[in-house]
């Protein structure tokens, strides 16, 4: 008995690196034990609107069924949209489900939403398939900050996910801290 709660400690205590969401003005923290890879796509000459993507991608060496990705999505449009901060309504949820549709996620499912700090995440069930037939079963939340669609998801390959991989997203999207920028009034100062 003495055992198994001296390793449940172990996974408790676990230790974790903190890392910066590219253009995402947040960090994030994760237990070691998981690779975690930059991922950033250049915007397309021809892309009228400017759209930039860029992630973190998390994989678990040992369970490689599982990826996770916290995503950051901007374009011309986006930065004209007002951050979540504020229980989001049906119009929002509607924005995010097609945005999710258009990337290739399969019948978005609203399932809830959280609350961290002064923003609101959108919690999204649905799944994905790849070129080659592969089904990803997924989970997604989502917000708006600073003009950037913030995608927090997790998947499994051919399987459903289980209840471990659904909380350590939870607690992911709790833990993820957003820098606030401190505007100073220079006229201010220079008088």
């Amino acid at each position: 008995m003495n055992l198994i709660f001296i390793l449940s400690m172990g996974v408790v205590c676990a230790a974790e690196r903190t890392y910066e969401v590219p253009d995402g003005g947040c960090t994030v923290s994760l237990p070691e034990q998981y690779a975690v890879t930059v991922v950033e796509r250049p915007t397309d000459s021809n892309d009228e609107l400017g759209v930039q993507v860029a992630q973190l991608s998390i994989s678990d060496p040992v369970n490689k069924s599982m990826t996770m990705h916290v995503m950051v999505e901007s374009s011309k449009l986006t930065k004209e949209l007002p951050d979540l901060n504020y229980r989001p309504g049906g119009v929002m949820k509607d924005y995010f489900a097609e945005n999710l549709q258009n990337s290739g996620w399969q019948e978005p499912v609203v399932s809830g939403e959280l609350q961290n700090g002064k923003m609101y995440f959108i919690k999204f069930s649905s799944y994905i398939a790849d070129s080659v037939g592969q089904k990803y079963d997924g989970q997604i939340y989502a917000t708006l900050k600073n003009g950037n669609l913030i995608y927090l998801m997790i998947m499994s390959k051919e399987r459903a996910l289980t209840a471990d991989e659904k909380t350590f997203l939870e607690t992911t999207v709790k833990n993820l801290q957003f820098k606030d920028t401190v505007l100073v009034n220079t006229n201010a100062q220079n008088k």
